[in-house]
């Protein structure tokens, strides 16, 4: 088992203790955002139509094609994925219908070791520092991937696709 260290995570949160404590329980720990990072949410659907597939790693290669090497959380209970990026990108954030958690969000986070499912956990390592934070231009780069595709598929649904992630997700373990 690889070791994280999670120094750089709680480092500006005036709780530590205390959610060192929920990731030595193995839950995640809510982190405020805008600290140490955004967070960009994605669904799922989304990642599968960018990746051609749902399956686990294609949605990895998805990301890494995109430039995303790290820093990406999966919630597969709320058919989400997070992307951690560096603060401002809110402000300078353009894509229609993707939302970016930025300061006073905050986000579920599990424990740097949580690497599998079930539950939330690190899709792509987690951050060891703000080097390893997602390129906001990668992520509009997935984007427009996955809105590509749609568009090849539905014309009338390549806008939607990103616009409302209720739909079914594609992505499966």
């Amino acid at each position: 088992m690889i070791r994280y260290n999670a120094d750089w995570l709680v480092s500006r949160d005036p709780r530590p203790r205390e959610i060192r404590e929920t990731w030595m329980r193995d839950a995640p720990a809510m982190l405020r955002t805008g600290l140490h990072f955004e967070a960009v949410r994605l669904a799922a659907g989304v990642l599968g139509i960018a990746a051609g597939s749902g399956a686990r790693e294609a949605v990895e290669e998805a990301f890494r094609a995109a430039g995303v090497e790290d820093s990406v959380i999966a919630d597969p209970s709320g058919r989400w994925f997070y992307a951690l990026v560096p603060t401002g990108t809110a402000r300078e954030w353009d894509v229609p219908g993707v939302h970016v958690l930025a300061a006073d969000h905050y986000l579920g986070v599990p424990a740097p070791h949580r690497a599998d499912p079930p539950g939330t956990h690190w899709f792509l390592c987690p951050p060891q520092d703000e080097g390893d934070l997602c390129d906001p231009v990668a992520l509009r780069r997935l984007i427009a991937v996955a809105c590509a595709r749609a568009a090849e598929a539905e014309p009338a649904d390549a806008l939607r696709v990103v616009n409302h992630p209720s739909r079914p997700s594609a992505w499966r373990r």
